[in-house]
């Protein structure tokens, strides 16, 4: 259920309001698929380390020095990114099979991820590794899948607005299917400086686009940088926020000071649900479930059809969403000089990125 304040229904209604448009996109992150039996962050350490137990015992090395399991999980308990580059380096290949085959198809839909599909967003960014987005549409993997070392991404950030550019599922840090170009240790993340696609994906979309964040618990400091940069770009950035998260809350008298942190650091405006702490999904589905009932019969204009029907048969998920218009206004300086510089990669750079000769 949504929490009753005024600040939250007014940051509801707005956000509704701009999913209706057909412009928005989504941002899906692990708290969305893990009821289909996906390890969250924590849960994923824990797994790597049993494993690296199992292959190699208590005693391992990193930086030439010796280190025991235990010690990296717990003197490196705030360093999520360190244990995972000693883990996966300890782990060596096992890490690449370990990896495939914990965020592999799952033989189970369930409504809340049906829901989430089908409501009119133009994408669908994850960063999750799984394919739970893609298995809940229907017919399952319509929708084109794409991750950023892909050579279809620099095409997706230049044309992800355009009304003849159908729907992606866009994995961002990788899919398990291609488990070596997954990002999650310290040295993955090297990848968000040492690629230019990925810097121009993260200079266009949070400046470009409008994002709805669904399952982020907002601990990815280094993704969350690029939205901490659009805000600090704008000349009047207190209290702006051009995107929005579904949160749990489970004290309404936190309200205030969650959304002062959200507005001032990332330029996003929190949409609270009631939660009550004890890992259980029930709120969470009810929320999406209310926001589905929201959205069906108040889309008007070309979309109205179309997203009604996808919304009766949600469980079987839904066709991809047309816009029914292109945000207007002149882009940050930022975003053009991204698109600038992607529509000067020449088609031989494409080309190596296929091969893999380019970051």
């Amino acid at each position: 259920m949504t929490i009753d304040t005024e600040r939250n229904r007014a940051a509801y209604l707005q956000m509704t309001e701009v999913l209706r448009s057909g412009r928005a996109l989504a941002f899906v992150g692990a708290g969305v698929t893990c009821p289909l039996g996906y390890p969250d962050w924590d849960a994923l350490i824990q797994c790597l380390a049993s494993e690296l137990r199992l292959a190699r015992g208590e005693n391992i090395e990193s930086s030439g020095q010796t280190v025991t399991v235990e010690q990296v999980l717990r003197e490196f308990k705030d360093k999520p990114l360190v244990q995972a580059q000693i883990l996966k380096e300890n782990l060596e290949d096992r890490y690449f099979l370990i990896m495939a085959n914990l965020f592999g198809p799952k033989d189970r839909r369930i409504a809340p991820i049906a829901d989430l599909v089908s409501l009119p967003f133009k994408h669908l960014l994850t960063s999750n590794y799984d394919p739970g987005l893609e298995q809940h549409h229907s017919p399952p993997n319509e929708p084109v899948s794409i991750c950023l070392h892909h050579a279809s991404a620099p095409q997706f950030i230049v044309g992800f607005s355009d009304d003849d550019y159908s729907r992606r599922i866009v994995h961002v840090h990788g899919r398990y299917d291609d488990a070596r170009h997954i990002i999650l240790t310290e040295e993955d993340y090297g990848t968000y400086i040492r690629s230019a696609v990925l810097d121009d994906f993260w200079r266009v979309v949070p400046a470009a686009a409008r994002l709805i964040f669904f399952g982020f618990r907002f601990k990815d400091i280094d993704l969350l940088y690029s939205f901490r940069r659009r805000r600090m770009g704008l000349e009047n950035n207190q209290g702006n926020a051009r995107h929005f998260a579904v949160m749990p809350l489970d004290d309404r008298g936190r309200d205030n000071a969650v959304t002062i942190r959200m507005r001032m650091e990332y330029g996003i405006e929190p949409v609270f649900f009631s939660h009550r702490p004890n890992g259980s999904f029930v709120e969470y589905d009810e929320f999406i479930s209310n926001l589905k009932q929201d959205i069906v019969g108040r889309v008007s204009g070309p979309l109205a059809e179309e997203v009604s029907a996808r919304l009766v048969h949600a469980v079987a998920a839904p066709q991809p969403a047309e816009v029914i218009e292109q945000e207007q206004g002149a882009l940050a300086e930022d975003v053009r000089e991204g698109l600038k510089h992607l529509q000067e990669m020449t088609s031989a750079n494409i080309s190596r990125r296929r091969t893999g000769d380019l970051e």
